[in-house]
């Protein structure tokens, strides 16, 4: 995707003849100029030369956005029925989301904070603040974060932790609705405006808001401009290149930097001084299962389904425990991050070296998955069975596409010496179970043999690559631990005791450490 070149300038007060007239030198220098963004006051005392961009004497040549304003007096000079000013030159409004057609997103917040809480158009209150978190992340169960947040006012305390900072100044126009807002949305760049100072603040990550919160790994980085033309030559005008958030790989927004400080807000001072309460812990004890996953359908239908009528009930991706960008996946027993798939402990697994390979993005299974998501899991294949076999071990991958949200691929290791069991274990367990496997042609690819959205459960074994699948049919009664079962049993591992997960969890603290000792194991083996 092709980076957007974005100029953001401080207070323009009226003059509007040295912005546009700089920014026209720049665009022609180091342009072109996708987006001019403009935060403080846009309009001053003297307003006059807008006069000539309305009438279209004077051209505006890069499209310009403004925010709304921040006095009473400014309000006569917005419009109430669209959003141009002049030709080029718009007002987003009071508060929400501008998508460019480039995919940019873009969050701003128009005005300073209400000393009664009211609402007006030139303030904003607690309910504007919540309703643009609510805009910008309502039915985004993948919310990574936006990548710019223009609000006219400074956050409050952003200079804390910064151990470079010189300014010694009395600010006026800070607040800390600001602060919590920039927390919720995670912006990688939040531009202000309004105290007439520069300050470009070291990289900071947003606090966790929940024990799964994935996003947090985004760093922002705040700017304060100064005012156009300014007598102490302030710098009032910033030039950004930014690739797309929407964009972005997990591995490039989660990048490090040699400046970063400590997050300058406190979340939980925050949420008791501006909502009288502690913020909740977000620990919901939801799991990566390593088999018996989330059934969403069953799960939310027992809360809608009047009397015995069942009713179709559409998931909910941001309950999801294998979305990477869901709050509800449990961060540290992720091992490493690819473009498209992810590699991770499974919980209660049979063994240490129990594995799940999951698609970052939400996929319901293994059939029809894009080209690159397929090409990784391949990838990520060939690495465990490298990776298994330094221990004397083959692999068995697995998956069941039933009663699930999300698409695991299980990966459990096998001593060498019990693989001319292991196909007789898996017929024989499915013929108890009162269903047939049946083995794949060698010609054959899964897709092509079930189509998309059948329920079915298929496993690989490492003899010549044999794979042998089963359409589960709705009147069957399929074990969900069938292939925990099968490889927990005597004949293979000898580990009954260890068919059910719930049996084999281990403590939080343990997982970690667990994690830890094969992150360092794998590491010659990840391509990532």
């Amino acid at each position: 995707m092709e980076k957007q070149k974005v100029l953001i300038c401080g207070d323009v007060e009226g003059c509007f003849d040295a912005l546009f007239s700089r920014v026209e030198k720049l665009n022609e220098k180091s342009g072109p100029f996708d987006l001019l963004l403009c935060v403080g006051n846009f309009f001053g005392i003297n307003n006059k030369e807008f006069e000539a961009y309305k009438q279209g004497f004077k051209k505006v040549l890069v499209p310009t956005y403004i925010l709304g304003p921040n006095k009473q007096e400014h309000v006569q000079y917005y419009p109430t029925d669209d959003s141009e000013l002049c030709p080029n030159v718009n007002y987003l409004g009071k508060k929400g989301m501008y998508l460019n057609s480039k995919g940019l997103k873009i969050a701003y917040l128009s005005g300073i904070a209400s000393d009664n809480n009211q609402s007006e158009l030139h303030t904003y209150n607690v309910d504007d603040v919540k309703g643009l978190v609510d805009v910008c992340k309502r039915g985004n169960p993948n919310y990574k974060g936006i990548d710019i947040l223009l609000t006219s006012q400074w956050p409050k305390n952003v200079m804390k932790n910064d151990p470079n900072c010189k300014l010694n100044l009395t600010f006026t126009q800070t607040t800390d609705l600001i602060s919590w807002l920039s927390i919720q949305l995670k912006p990688r760049y939040h531009i202000s405006g309004l105290e007439g100072e520069f300050y470009e603040r070291p990289p900071y990550r947003a606090p966790i808001l929940s024990d799964h919160d994935v996003s947090t790994e985004i760093v922002t980085r705040f700017l304060g401009l100064a005012r156009v033309g300014n007598k102490n030559k302030q710098r009032w005008l910033y030039a950004l290149s930014l690739t797309p958030i929407e964009y972005m790989k997990y591995k490039e927004l989660a990048q490090k930097t040699t400046d970063e400080t400590p997050c300058p807000y406190d979340l939980d001072d925050l949420e008791l001084k501006l909502f009288k309460s502690k913020r909740k812990s977000g620990n919901s004890g939801q799991y990566f299962y390593d088999v018996d996953s989330y059934n969403a359908e069953e799960e939310e239908g027992k809360k809608h389904r009047p009397h015995n009528k069942r009713q179709r009930v559409e998931f909910d991706q941001s309950k999801c425990w294998f979305c990477l960008a869901s709050p509800s996946v449990e961060k540290h027993l992720i091992i490493t991050v690819g473009e498209d798939v992810y590699l991770a402990l499974a919980k209660g697994g049979l063994v240490e070296e129990h594995l799940l390979i999951c698609p970052i993005e939400h996929h319901q299974s293994a059939l029809h998955l894009p080209h690159n998501v397929l090409s990784e899991i391949e990838k990520f294949k060939k690495a465990i069975i490298d990776f298994y076999s330094t221990s004397q071990n083959v692999t068995i991958f697995f998956e069941r596409n039933y009663k699930t949200s999300h698409m695991q691929i299980q990966a459990v290791p096998v001593p060498k010496k019990l693989s001319n069991v292991l196909a007789n274990s898996f017929l024989n367990e499915a013929e108890e179970n009162g269903f047939d496997l049946e083995k794949l042609d060698s010609c054959n690819r899964i897709d092509q043999v079930l189509q998309k959205g059948v329920p079915y459960f298929v496993v690989e074994l490492p003899d010549k690559g044999e794979v042998y699948y089963v359409q589960i049919q709705k009147s069957q009664n399929f074990p969900l631990n069938f292939g925990r079962q099968v490889l927990a049993s005597k004949q293979v591992l000898n580990m009954p005791n260890k068919s059910d997960w719930k049996e084999c969890t281990i403590s939080e603290d343990d997982e970690k450490v667990l994690v830890a000792k094969l992150r360092k194991q794998f590491e010659s083996y990840d391509f990532s």
